[in-house]
C-alpha cells in the first residue's frame, strides 16, 4: 500500500497549491521540500534584533486582485481578511546616474503612432522586442520599455515571448488591487502549508524516482516514500534531472528551457538617512541591476527597505555595496555598516516557441500518474503557477478516478 495518494516534490506556491486541491478532494498528501522553509519564490526575509518585525521580499514581490485561483484558495482557508493593500506609489527610472520620472524619458511623437502600429499585430510567435518594440518605436523601447520589461521578469526581456509577459485577467473588486500579508508574501505559503490535510517534510533531498506502474518510489537522503501519484513542483532544471531515468522524453523537452540567474541583495535603511522620494521601485537602464523593489508600498514607521536584483556576474560584493550606496545616496559610514541579505534566484528564460514545447510535454503526461507544475509553463506570475497546479490536479483526479480506492 502506498504511503500517500499524492506526493509532491517542492513546497513553493506551485506545490502548495497542488497540495491544497488534492487535500480538498480528500486525498492524502505529502510534500517533500529540500529547504527548511516553504514558499520557494515567495521568500520574505524577516529581520530579527533591532529590526524585528521588518521584512523584505527577496523573490516575488506582487499579488493582485486578478489572481482568481489564488484568491479562491485564500477564501477557502478563511484568509482573505488578512490581506493588506499596497500603498499607491509609482515606479521611476534610474538612468545616467539619477532618478527620473518615466514620462520624461518618453518620445511622445514616436508613441503617438502606437495605436496604428498595433492594428493587425499578433503577439503569438513574436518576442518582446519584436512585438512591443514595433508598437512603441525603437527610441521608446530602448529608453523605457525594454528596461521596464526586464525589471518585471528579472532578466533580459528582448527574447522573452510576448504572449507570456502579460496575461489579462478579470479583477475581484472586493479585494485590494495590489496586496500582501503581514510578514510578506511568504505568509501565503505558510497559510497553505499549515492547512488541514497537508504534510510537509522539510530538509528532504530527492535523489531518484522509480516508476513501478501502480505507484512511484521516491528515494531521498532520509529514506524512501511510495505514492499512487507524483507531482514535481521543482525548478525546471531539477525537474528534468529527476525525470531523465524514467521519463527521458519529458526530460529532453524540459532541458530545452533555459534558466536566468538573478543575484538579489536586500537592505534595510533608517528612514532618516534617506532622501529618495517614496517609490514602488526603480527601473535600471544601463545599470548593473535590473530593478530595485521598495518596501515603500508597505510603509514602516522607522525603516525603508530595498531589494536590488543584479544582473549575474557583473559585480562582486564590494561592487554591489558601492552600487547600492550610489543609488540610495548613502553616506560612507552607513554604506560600510549596512546589513546585506543576499540570495540567488533562478527563473525560467522562456523563448518564442515555448507554447509548442509545453503542448508537447502535456501530450506525454496523460496516463502517467505524473503531474508537472511550476513557473515554466504559461508565465512566471504567482497566478500562472496556481492555475497550472489546478489544471494538473484536475487531470490527475480524472485519471485516478477508476483506479484503486484512495489510501486511508
Amino acid at each position: 500500500m502506498a504511503d500517500s495518494d499524492l506526493l509532491i516534490i517542492g513546497a513553493g506556491i506551485s506545490g502548495l497549491s497542488m497540495a491544497h486541491y488534492a487535500a480538498a478532494a480528500g486525498w492524502s498528501v505529502q510534500i517533500l521540500e529540500q529547504e527548511q522553509r516553504v514558499g520557494g519564490c515567495l521568500h520574505s526575509h524577516r529581520f530579527t534584533g533591532p529590526l524585528d518585525g521588518f521584512w523584505l521580499e527577496l523573490s516575488a514581490h506582487s499579488a493582485f486582485n486578478s489572481y482568481s485561483n489564488l484568491l479562491a484558495i485564500l477564501k477557502s482557508l478563511h484568509a482573505l481578511e488578512r490581506l493588506q493593500p499596497r500603498a499607491k506609489v509609482g515606479f521611476r527610472l534610474f538612468a545616467d546616474g539619477a532618478v527620473r520620472r518615466i514620462p520624461s524619458q518618453l518620445s511622445f511623437s514616436e508613441l503617438a503612432l502606437a495605436l496604428f502600429r498595433l492594428l493587425g499585430l499578433i503577439k503569438t510567435g513574436r518576442s518582446v522586442a519584436e512585438y512591443y518594440g514595433h508598437i512603441v518605436g525603437p527610441r521608446n523601447y530602448a529608453a523605457v520599455f525594454e528596461p521596464a520589461f526586464s525589471a518585471v521578469i528579472c532578466q533580459a526581456a528582448d527574447e522573452f515571448p510576448a504572449d507570456a509577459l502579460f496575461n489579462p485577467r478579470p479583477r475581484c473588486k472586493e479585494v485590494p488591487r495590489g496586496f500582501t500579508l503581514p510578514g510578506g508574501l511568504q505568509t501565503l505559503a505558510d497559510i497553505v502549508a499549515g492547512s488541514p490535510g497537508i504534510r510537509v517534510e522539510r530538509g528532504r533531498t530527492v535523489t531518484r524516482l522509480q516508476n513501478q506502474g501502480e505507484q512511484f518510489i521516491v528515494r531521498t537522503d532520509r529514506g524512501d516514500y511510495t505514492t499512487r501519484a507524483l507531482c514535481l513542483a521543482t525548478p525546471v532544471a531539477v525537474t528534468s534531472q529527476l525525470l531523465r531515468p524514467e521519463f527521458p522524453k519529458l526530460a529532453e523537452y524540459l532541458m530545452e528551457v533555459k534558466t536566468a540567474t538573478v543575484e538579489t541583495v536586500g537592505v534595510a535603511i533608517p528612514k532618516s538617512r534617506l532622501t529618495l522620494p517614496l517609490v514602488a521601485g526603480l527601473i535600471g537602464r544601463n545599470e548593473p541591476f535590473l530593478s530595485v523593489v521598495s518596501r515603500d508600498t508597505v510603509p514602516d514607521p522607522s525603516y525603508r527597505g530595498f531589494t536590488f536584483h543584479f544582473r549575474p556576474g557583473e559585480l562582486d560584493e564590494a561592487g554591489k555595496r558601492d552600487c547600492i550606496a550610489r543609488v540610495l545616496k548613502l553616506s560612507s559610514d552607513l554604506s560600510i555598516s549596512m546589513e546585506m541579505i543576499e540570495k540567488i534566484n533562478q527563473l525560467p528564460a522562456l523563448r518564442v516557441g515555448h507554447g509548442e514545447r509545453t503542448q508537447a510535454i502535456d501530450r506525454l503526461l496523460p496516463g502517467s500518474r505524473l503531474a508537472l507544475t511550476g513557473n515554466y509553463f504559461t508565465g512566471i506570475a504567482i497566478e500562472d503557477c496556481v492555475a497550472r497546479s489546478r489544471q494538473e490536479f484536475a487531470r490527475l483526479r480524472q485519471e485516478l478516478a477508476g483506479a484503486d480506492p484512495p489510501v486511508c
